[in-house]
């Protein structure tokens, strides 16, 4: 069983855009920062011929506000910067008295040559 902790974290706004050149990008600006639960870090290791792919998971739990709310509803406008890196939502679980909601965040790492 592991051992839930807080830690701090920043909640981020996510761009989306298109520039000049028609290429796409992705502007990361801090919203506000916040403390967290963090529990159920997972690190995954795939390897394929040529690479490998390095894939975290981890479980931020949140009390509920409405500023979580609203990360809720529009979960790809968001991210998380915890210990150091850009953490995408995937998940979300609502507790069922509506006291706290807990974020399955993943990282991807660049490919990295075998």
């Amino acid at each position: 069983m592991a051992i839930a902790r807080y830690e701090n974290v920043t909640i981020n706004n996510v761009t989306n855009s298109v520039d000049d050149l028609g290429q796409y990008t992705t502007t990361i600006s801090p919203w506000f920062t916040s403390r967290a639960i963090v529990h159920d870090v997972r690190n995954n290791l795939r390897i394929a011929d040529r690479y490998r792919a390095y894939q975290d998971l981890v479980n931020l739990t949140f009390n509920y506000t409405p500023n979580i709310k609203s990360i809720v509803d529009d979960q790809d406008l968001f991210s998380i910067t915890w210990r150091g890196q850009d953490w995408r939502i995937t998940d979300v679980m609502e507790s069922n008295d509506r006291m706290s909601i807990t974020f399955l965040c993943y990282f991807n790492a660049p490919d990295t040559p075998v």
